[in-house]
């Protein structure tokens, strides 16, 4: 396809400039695409003719225009209506360009072939102070804005120096508001948003001044018209966009809450706590509703499952229905027999041959009634408000899949794991680091069903980590950061026993690098191998290590393409760690001695 060369139209719009104008307009003639036309509006200045001064002394490099005061949206609006380009780009008197801005915009647009698409280009910046030194980058989330494009205005991620609009957009949707002083800008996005594409393109453009006589610090109705403005882009926005969003639409109100509490918007802060409490109220009222299957697989530990089954008994949520599964113990089972004649909410079911934990499981998962399903191993018990605020927050936020962080006991040792701060998108984090404990996950049963979910029979440890990885794919996951379950460790557990750690990590690999999807995951994969080295390494016997397929499948690891390729990132990590926890002066050192010993090797 022939590469596109519109004429883009620079406008920069000026009121009392003479301190900054200077450095704007020479960033604009500084413009490496030559097709360019640079249209200066001096909006009604009273500083003595300094601002005339200025702007004369350029000659004909620029077009320059002089009209009564009227703020900033007249002087746009002016400069529009005698643009000769195909495209708006617009430059406040007191900020500047980057010498590339223009073209590297006008190839993205060409690369990606928006030219004919109804697309307006935005992209980052940096901020400056009043003597141009920089203050920071305003670097926004790329993917996000890609995957979110509502959030360039819901965000705030726009700043109006960074665009790159068609002409043709202005004919669609009307100039910029001239009774407006301070939102001009966004109220007409917003317009512009019902029929163009806010694209976020990578990459600082410009750079923004901050000073103490902007209108966004000395004017008033900054707040006075954001309020409107910002409830009016939130009101404006359907159920499902808000859902598609952030998962729900409660969620999506607490997001606009959060991300606005340190704003001046006091008012729109406020319209978002309130939308919340609306839809909290109505989901407290019929929570109860709402059926709970917790599954217990056993196997013989008769008095640890009595005591996950009273844990489970005693939560404050009551619409439960407890599946208690008989993974063919040998042991009397009497006494949980006698439980169930008193609470008729408990269904035991016996299986006659041991088949596992994941069998266990899915017999439950098919057996049960409830809308959601919630695991419980038989060595592992429930808070008693566990239940309760899990499915609070589940039906709150309408997700899939939740879990909890949990308390980990063993060997007369308490540790807390605070799993439940991963939240949202787990994959591919899971691949290398899954610590989702099975005993806080709660899940809908339909969501199960309709995609025919279930654990893999045919493994027995890591399985729990390869079902996480198959349901959550597609799905994010809530993580709740509180201690709802406590999980206890024995000496036969896999967090005790190096064999078996050996045996799961290599279920998880074996399942990732046979995946269509996971196998890409070149990093993470080769983070799951460096583990599962270490865990081979600690194995007692190394003669048994190496006559073992164990260490074969080490050395393989070693020499794979994905390890060899991830080493620089792995050496990078290991050195940041280190300077992080011992200092750039002591990790310097161990770093220089460490190179000083393989020379002399």
């Amino acid at each position: 396809m022939k590469k596109q060369m519109p004429k883009v139209s620079i406008i920069i719009p000026v009121y009392n400039g003479a301190r900054y104008m200077k450095e704007a307009i020479d960033s604009a003639l500084a413009q490496t695409y030559p097709k360019l036309e640079i249209i200066v509006v001096n909006d009604g200045s009273n500083d003595g003719g300094k601002t005339d001064e200025i702007a004369l002394s350029y000659g004909n490099k620029i077009k320059y225009y002089k009209k009564e005061n009227g703020g900033v949206s007249t002087a746009l609006n002016f400069g529009i209506s005698k643009m000769t380009g195909e495209y708006f780009s617009w430059l406040s008197h007191d900020d500047v360009y980057y010498p590339e801005k223009i073209q590297e915009q006008i190839e993205y647009i060409n690369k990606n072939n928006f030219y004919n698409e109804k697309v307006i280009l935005y992209g980052d910046y940096d901020l400056i102070d009043e003597k141009s030194r920089l203050i920071s980058e305003a670097t926004k989330d790329h993917k996000m804005l890609i995957e979110k494009s509502e959030y360039a205005l819901l965000r705030g991620s726009i700043n109006g120096i960074t665009l790159l609009i068609p002409k043709k957009a202005f004919d669609d949707y009307g100039l910029f508001d001239e009774t407006l002083r301070c939102t001009q800008d966004y109220e007409l996005w917003q317009r512009m948003e019902a029929g163009y594409l806010f694209h976020h393109m990578p990459g600082i453009v410009a750079k923004s001044r901050q000073h103490s006589k902007q209108v966004s610090v000395t004017n008033p109705k900054v707040i006075t018209e954001g309020n409107p403005l910002w409830i009016n882009m939130i009101e404006s926005l359907s159920e499902e966009s808000m859902i598609r969003l952030e998962g729900s639409v409660y969620a999506f109100y607490k997001e606009m809450a959060i991300f606005l509490k340190d704003s001046p918007y006091i008012e729109t802060v406020e319209f978002c706590e309130n939308k919340c409490n609306e839809i909290e109220k109505e989901v407290v009222k019929n929570l109860n509703k709402i059926k709970v299957s917790v599954i217990i697989p056993f196997y013989n530990r008769i008095d640890l499952v009595l005591n996950a089954i009273n844990s489970v008994i005693k939560q404050t949520y009551k619409n439960l229905e407890i599946l208690i599964i008989d993974d063919g113990s040998s042991e009397d089972v009497s006494k949980i027999k006698k439980l169930i004649t008193k609470d008729k909410r408990i269904n035991y079911i016996r299986l006659n041959k041991n088949k596992g934990a994941s069998n266990a499981r899915n017999v439950g998962i098919d057996k049960a009634t409830g809308e959601y399903i919630a695991f419980l191993d038989s060595d592992d018990l429930f808070e008693k408000d566990k239940i309760a605020k899990q499915l609070h927050q589940l039906v709150l936020y309408d997700f899939n899949v939740s879990h909890t962080s949990y308390l980990r006991k063993g060997f007369d040792k308490e540790l807390e794991i605070h799993s439940g701060t991963l939240n949202g998108k787990a994959i591919p984090t899971i691949i290398h680091n899954c610590g989702i404990a099975t005993p806080t996950v709660m899940i809908k049963k339909d969501f199960l069903d309709k995609n025919n979910y279930r654990f893999n029979t045919s493994l027995t440890i890591g399985e729990d980590t390869c079902f996480w990885l198959e349901i959550l794919r597609n799905t994010n996951i809530l993580g709740i950061d509180e201690l709802l379950t406590t999980v206890n460790v024995l000496d036969t557990s896999a967090a005790y026993n190096v064999d078996k750690q050996v045996l799961g990590l290599k279920t998880i690999m074996t399942y990732v690098l046979n995946d269509d999807e996971y196998k890409g995951f070149d990093y993470e994969i080769a983070l799951l191998c460096s583990i599962y080295i270490d865990y081979v390494n600690k194995l007692d016997d190394i003669s048994s290590v190496k006559s073992s397929t164990y260490y074969s499948e080490y050395v393989a690891i070693i020499n794979s393409r994905s390890w060899k390729m991830t080493k620089p990132l792995r050496l990078v990590t290991i050195g940041l760690r280190a300077w992080k926890k011992y200092g750039f002066v002591v990790t310097s050192k161990k770093i220089f001695n460490k190179v000083k010993r393989r020379i002399k090797k």
